[in-house]
């Protein structure tokens, strides 16, 4: 008579509901909720340690001492930029009175930094030029969100292109510059697409991280 093999040990039923009651035991304690969620908020967080932060831009320099006017006829110093970002474009008064300059196309951009960003427009006043508060009327500018500073623009362009490095003599026309709130200087370069995306992200890292 052949024999037949008998199989021993615990059915096959059995892991599973031993696994079963395990995990019936483990959701009914109260500490496995405690670990689960301590582990839920900790492990992004771990994650973002680890994760590292974007350099932040070079300090070229610092802003030099200079006394302009506004458009309404109020000083503007190097002294009175301070205390929050500033975003700054070099401009003649005959494209101010024309088409959109580069930072006036950047307004939408910038909106939602509230008054952590200060907008400025160095404008070049040549003999017979409208008076700034004209070409702000015609821009849009309204300060303090957009001021136009205007008067002798050569020494202040001078001292912040030698803070660059670059030759003292070279005009700034059409150059952006970003200062932070403690006014040094972190930009200074003409708006091409790629450059501007990267002054945006600038400005989101600089105001973040000095608290603005």
């Amino acid at each position: 008579m052949t024999a037949i093999p008998v199989s021993g040990g615990v059915p096959a039923a059995a892991p599973v509901a031993v696994a079963q009651r395990i995990a019936a035991a483990l959701t009914g304690s109260p500490w496995f909720w405690i670990l689960f969620v301590a582990f839920a908020f900790a492990f992004p967080i771990v994650r973002s340690l680890k994760r590292p932060l974007p350099e932040t831009p070079p300090v070229l320099g610092v802003l030099p001492t200079f006394a302009l006017r506004d458009q309404y006829g109020k000083p503007v110093t190097d002294a009175s930029l301070r205390g929050t970002l500033v975003l700054a474009e070099f401009v003649s008064a005959d494209r101010l009175s024309g088409r959109p300059t580069p930072l006036a196309e950047l307004q939408k951009r910038v909106r939602n930094t509230g008054q952590a960003l200060r907008l400025v427009s160095f404008v070049d006043q040549t003999p017979g030029a409208p008076p700034l508060a004209d070409l702000a009327a015609h821009a849009g500018a309204v300060a303090p969100r957009w001021t136009l500073a205007g008067g002798d623009l050569a020494p202040v362009e001078a001292a912040i292109r030698k803070a660059a490095g670059g030759r003292a003599d070279v005009p700034l026309y059409g150059y952006f510059l970003l200062a932070d709130a403690h006014g040094r200087v972190r930009r200074v370069e003409p708006p091409t697409r790629d450059n501007v995306d990267q002054i945006m992200r600038d400005i989101g890292l600089l105001a973040n991280m000095e608290g603005l």
